[in-house]
């Protein structure tokens, strides 16, 4: 878990620096797989809901795209190491 939440923080640091800190997480989608955004939206519009899309994923994808891998990985190694502390890990 501690080398996939370190290899997290490092894709997020390896976006930052090669998209610029501010592209959003739809840019990049579309700079690397231009059809990415629309297969995205026909997933959630037919496996969750249609509202879902413009209430909650597109205001989530103008996010910084670096901001997902360094939250999840920042949150993958407190987990490890909350478990160590406990002598689970």
């Amino acid at each position: 878990m501690r080398s996939i939440g370190l290899i997290l923080l490092a894709a997020a640091v390896a976006l930052a620096s090669g998209f610029g800190p501010l592209a959003s997480l739809d840019g990049v989608m579309v700079r690397l797989y231009p059809p990415s955004l629309r297969m995205l939206q026909a997933a959630v519009d037919h496996n969750i809901s249609p509202r879902l899309w413009d209430r909650v994923v597109l205001p989530v994808l103008g996010w910084p795209a670096w901001v997902f891998p360094a939250v999840i990985g920042a949150a993958m190694l407190y987990w490890v190491g909350r478990q160590a502390e406990k002598g689970h890990g």
